[in-house]
């Protein structure tokens, strides 16, 4: 009787019965003869993605910050300059050229640029100078303008570290806050840890206890301005109601910050309870 009860919880199941043979096309049969879809994690994580955003695949558009590659540009340029530079390379196509927008692959012009970046005249060029000097945006002989892909790019990362920019996030925030505060968020990049967003000493470090995380001083420090400075901007940045920052304070480890990634982030993954909770993320 309880052999009886275990078939027929088996056949209620729906599971597939005794082993399986599989006849191509994502489709096999258990030893019943019975027809199953096969995925591969891979597919079936997508289709849980694709899902969970209504059915409509993954909405944000985003760009690569080449991690190692950062100081170079945050050594060649202002702070503010840095800040243009993000906000530009969000304009770039596959092969780093500056385009109007996703709908219109015209190649900008300075004129454009400058009102994307809603500079003034003498900032503007002193800003376009400055990249095109120092290798960081180059004109083709047709007057076509790129953003060198060791910096910003759009496409495969080629197993680079590299940090994601949300374009739509980034615009949004610069509709609320000043070129110079994107630029000290351009010289935090190279600290975002790989997994959590904390800014630290180690980011690419794989154990959650083992992360050296920034205080106020060691932040400051690290993108070479005053600890006043740090606190005003953590304090002031926030775009659409919602942080850029998070001031976490624990008795262990004291006061450590974390960037929203919704803007930021290492990787393509969904969000966790701690930073929806924290960022009041949807």
């Amino acid at each position: 009787m309880s052999k009886t009860r275990e078939q027929v919880a088996e056949l209620l199941s729906g599971a597939p019965r005794g082993s399986m043979t599989y006849h191509g096309h994502g489709y096999a049969t258990d030893s019943s003869g019975k027809l199953y879809e096969v995925k591969s994690a891979e597919q079936a994580e997508a289709q849980r993605r694709y899902n969970a955003q209504g059915g409509q695949g993954r909405k944000e558009t985003f760009f690569f910050n080449r991690m190692a590659r950062l100081d170079y540009v945050i050594e060649a340029l202002t702070t503010a300059q840095c800040g243009y530079l993000l906000i530009l390379s969000s304009y770039i196509d596959f092969d780093g050229l500056i385009i109007r927008s996703e709908n219109n692959k015209t190649p900008m012009s300075p004129a454009d640029m400058q009102r994307a970046l809603r500079a003034s005249q003498s900032t503007f060029y002193d800003f376009l100078d400055a990249c095109t000097a120092h290798g960081i945006i180059t004109e083709s002989d047709d007057g076509r303008f790129y953003v060198t892909p060791l910096f910003h790019f759009r496409g495969k990362t080629d197993g680079d570290r590299v940090v994601m920019t949300m374009i739509t996030k980034l615009r949004e925030m610069y509709s609320e806050v000043s070129a110079h505060d994107i630029g000290l968020l351009y010289r935090l990049i190279p600290y975002i840890h790989r997994d959590s967003n904390i800014l630290c000493a180690n980011p690419e470090e794989q154990s959650a206890k083992h992360v050296r995380k920034f205080n106020r001083k060691q932040l400051a420090d690290a993108v070479g301005v005053s600890p006043a400075l740090i606190s005003r901007a953590t304090s002031r940045m926030v775009f659409r109601g919602k942080s850029v920052f998070a001031k976490i304070t624990t008795a262990t480890d004291g006061t450590f910050y974390m960037l929203n990634p919704q803007i930021f982030r290492r990787n393509e993954r969904e969000y966790d309870v701690t930073e929806r909770s924290i960022f009041g993320l949807d």
